[in-house]
């Protein structure tokens, strides 16, 4: 028995590559087998080049990301009040779904507001902050209780009543007197392995 008594029928024709049949107007079996060895002819060249090219890449990415930081945030803020119903319901359905890490996050949360209320602070004060803050408003650190770059203290004299929407979209990453360097990522600035010790720390 020959390949061609083998036909199974009309309107297929004959790989002449891997000998066998197909439909259509390419065989779709070869076709996948040559982009499946073209990708990853691609993959091996470009991983070869990063390799080579390693500091001039990422140095080329730090610049690129430094200079569209502002117009990055500025479009953040405006999808963020613009989504902000959906970005909050997306949050509470997180919150529903993986309830064990919001109560390990509100745990250390208090725990950090614990380590960094000093002995002089005014508790009554801070009490009288969280009693008058009104609904739909929050009770947010200036300067945040943890960040990449500094600690504030749990005091009354570094609390502010701000709008949900404002509190969501300052979170930690801003406060008075903050340096130009500080308004990236740590993980832009310095190298992935300092990162990961200064973290750990």
């Amino acid at each position: 028995m020959t390949i061609l008594s083998e036909c199974p029928g009309e309107g297929y024709k004959l790989c002449k590559e891997k000998l066998h049949w197909y439909q259509g107007k390419t065989c779709k079996t070869c076709r996948n087998i040559k982009a499946n060895i073209d990708y990853h002819e691609k993959a091996a060249k470009g991983i070869a080049w990063y390799q080579q090219n390693k500091e001039a890449h990422n140095a080329a990415g730090k610049k690129q990301y430094w200079q569209n930081c502002e117009q990055r945030k500025t479009k953040w803020k405006k999808w963020r009040t613009n989504n902000l119903e959906r970005d909050l319901k997306r949050n509470q359905n997180y919150a529903q779904k993986n309830k064990d890490v919001v109560k390990r996050k509100a745990a250390r949360r208090r725990a950090n507001k614990k380590t960094q209320t000093p002995a002089w602070a005014n508790l009554k004060k801070i009490n009288h902050v969280y009693r008058s803050c009104p609904d739909g408003y929050h009770v947010d650190h200036i300067y945040p209780l943890k960040s990449n770059y500094m600690c504030g203290l749990h005091v009354e004299t570094n609390l502010q009543i701000l709008s949900s929407a404002e509190n969501m979209a300052k979170s930690n990453k801003t406060w008075p007197g903050q340096l130009d360097c500080q308004k990236l990522s740590i993980s832009v600035i310095f190298s992935k392995e300092l990162t990961n010790l200064l973290n750990d720390n």
